[in-house]
């Protein structure tokens, strides 16, 4: 069964149909001064993106009142970090750990692979994921007003590929009636970066938006040959964004932005061959939402979305032409989402979120031996149920489920149950229970690839199941006194049914034929540790640690890569007289096991990589309130290896300008 882009149309109609019913209804009340002013007080809320999240439920809560633990990082301190993309702004975070490949940067959530972590964008799924992984490096810092960070499984919500944890970039709005803002920074190593953005509010009920951005980054080596261990970057984005608000109940929200990478570096092959390597991505992404807000907190969300990833790869042999390749893979996504949050007095304390989902996907790819087209349909819902309040004192339980059905693997549930007791003010403790999924890619579905040079093919299986995990976190947040915060939590994911490579018994076949198969296991588990200090705005001191042990069931041995060991720093200071700050950030992985066939006998031998120490500096001067100059270090240490191919050393300095 396949269902065409005609019908995801007629299905966003209906939606708009219903919505505009749903408008109609709610107008015809005429004019009512307490629901006016509740309207009011939730608009101002929308506002102050400083006090809601919105991946733990799919709808805006305030953070303080959520069930779902959620880590925020807000638009201040991306500024103040330095980082140039997501992935920069991530890689000191605690429980995260990058791992950068000539193909960019992936996330490793949990000791988890990053196939096993859903990346959004404003809450919409983003296409383009190479080897099972988004490139986070793809996402420039200029455009995002705030990262969420939910740990654990998140299927019931979202579905597919949230078995480690859910990563949400949500972009920059308009918040004055005009804003323009510009930076632009140098670094040494031919690091160049420049953003312009301007906003504005040229009517009372409209926002503009306009934005784009330019990144380069000179390529690197770690060692005395001719390869390289980093690509040239050049990574240049544009957006735009029109919010219409023809009263305070409705929203019209129209969003499109594109961005183009190029990646260039050598490569080195067998007979120390050369090969240059030049890729370039694309992606396209475009999306109307319809927000209706009503009475006793009633929400109202319909959105559709379409986006595209394209990436050309051309790998050109040195001095010859026998192993030349080129490749076209082009992916469409089209999702339809509704979503429907009310509050339901009558039956107690509960607020509930209800919702469906459509996802159509193509992937036309020079690998594969057809195009592969597959559509999803989803039913959740998720109920927020406070069955004990008394002072400062209270119980939430949220139970949820997920119904998903895919026209190419079947069907799948996806339970969750989520508690959280506030015993006093200053003491929350959480604990939870998921079930999550990761339906089976494309390339392992359809691949068709044969090396002859080598003397072996690998295809594809149709027949394969999802993977699926059960996952528990426990943890605690306390807060002694108002300036410090403690955090400590426990989590352990079982995954079953992954997929992996089997040898296949081909008698036609001239060399090895090697498939796929729901044959392997695995599982993580760790302890997670946060303490935060503030003092005013002067002061604030972040610590980490994250211990992940993880096990590969297949080969009976650890995951590779994964740091068992891994502590993160981080330090604000900022004298207000002279309007300076100050930041430090650091990270430290110890521990980390890797299998390489060092001496050709075709056995691995465990190589253990040396501690990854990575700290970066950044200090900014504010002149007037609309200059500010800035210079950084990146990588002080100048840390890196075999395994981790950091950039090296690098000074930079910059101004940034805004009015």
């Amino acid at each position: 069964m396949r269902v065409p882009f005609d019908r995801l149309a007629l299905a966003l109609c209906c939606c708009g149909a219903v919505n505009s019913a749903s408008a109609q209804e709610v107008e015809s009340t005429g004019s009512d001064p307490a629901l006016e002013a509740e309207l009011d007080a939730l608009l101002e809320e929308e506002a102050d993106d400083l006090d809601v999240v919105v991946t733990g439920s799919r709808v805006e809560t305030p953070a303080g009142r959520a069930a779902v633990a959620t880590e925020t990082i807000r638009r201040e301190e991306i500024e103040q970090s330095g980082a140039r993309d997501a992935a920069e702004l991530l890689e000191e975070r605690a429980g995260l750990q990058l791992s950068r490949s000539f193909r960019g940067t992936e996330l490793w959530l949990r000791g988890m692979d990053p196939q096993y972590t859903l990346v959004l964008v404003d809450g919409d799924r983003v296409p383009g994921r190479v080897g099972g992984a988004i490139d986070l490096s793809r996402y420039g810092v200029e455009n995002i007003e705030r990262v969420e960070i939910v740990r654990g499984p998140s299927s019931a919500l979202y579905g597919s590929d949230a078995i480690g944890g859910v990563v949400n970039l949500i972009t920059r709005d308009s918040e004055r009636d005009f804003e323009a803002e510009a930076m632009a920074a140098y670094g040494l190593n031919h690091v160049v970066d420049a953003t312009a953005r301007v906003a504005g509010r040229p009517d009372p009920h409209l926002r503009l938006r306009l934005d784009g951005g330019l990144h380069y980054a000179a390529p690197f080596r770690r060692g005395d040959d001719e390869a390289t261990t980093g690509s040239e970057r050049l990574l240049w984005t544009v957006g735009g964004r029109a919010d219409w608000r023809p009263s305070e109940r409705h929203r019209l929200r129209l969003t499109a932005d594109y961005l183009q990478l190029t990646l260039r570096g050598v490569d080195e092959g067998a007979g120390a061959a050369l090969f240059d390597r030049t890729q370039l991505q694309e992606q396209l992404r475009a999306s109307v939402e319809h927000t209706i807000r009503g009475r006793d907190g009633l929400t109202l969300v319909t959105r559709f979305t379409y986006s595209q990833f394209r990436e050309q790869y051309l790998s050109d042999q040195r001095g010859s032409q026998a192993l030349d390749s080129y490749e076209d893979n082009r992916e469409h996504m089209g999702q339809i989402t509704a979503l429907l949050r009310f509050t339901a007095e009558a039956l107690g304390s509960h607020t509930f979120t209800v919702g469906y989902e459509t996802l159509h996907r193509a992937l036309d790819s020079d690998r594969l031996v057809e195009v592969g087209d597959r559509s999803r349909f989803a039913l959740f819902a998720q109920d927020e149920w406070i069955p004990w309040e008394g002072g400062d004192a209270s119980l939430t339980v949220v139970p949820g489920v997920r119904f998903d059905l895919d026209t190419q693997f079947g069907d799948q549930l996806s339970p969750k149950l989520s508690l959280r007791f506030d015993p006093v003010a200053q003491l929350v403790l959480r604990a939870s229970y998921g079930r999550g999924f990761r339906a089976p890619s494309f390339q392992q579905l359809l691949l068709r690839f044969e090396n002859p040079t080598v003397g072996y093919v690998v295809q594809g299986n149709p027949e394969l199941g999802a993977e699926t995990s059960h996952g528990v976190d426990v943890g605690l947040e306390w807060e002694p006194i108002e300036a410090l915060k403690l955090s400590a939590g426990f989590f352990r994911n079982d995954l079953e049914d992954m997929i992996a490579i089997v040898t296949v018994d081909d008698p036609s076949a001239t060399g090895s034929v090697f498939s796929y198969a729901n044959l392997a296991t695995a599982w993580t588990m760790g302890l997670e540790s946060l303490a935060t200090l503030r003092v005013d705005d002067t002061l604030g001191l972040i610590a980490g640690y994250t211990l992940t042990e993880t096990w590969d069931g297949e080969q009976e041995r650890r995951l590779e890569g994964r740091a068992r060991h891994r502590v993160t720093l981080a330090a604000r200071l900022a004298y207000a007289p002279w309007e300076i700050s100050f930041v430090a950030r650091g990270a430290l992985m110890l521990d980390r096991v890797f299998y390489v066939d060092e001496d050709g006998d075709g056995l691995e031998e465990e190589i253990f990589g040396e501690p990854v120490a990575q700290v970066d500096l950044r200090l900014a001067k504010r002149f007037t309130r609309h200059l500010e100059l800035f210079v950084g270090v990146d990588n002080l240490l100048d840390a890196g290896d075999t395994f981790t191919a950091l950039r090296p050393f690098t000074v930079y300095g910059g101004a940034r300008g805004r009015y």
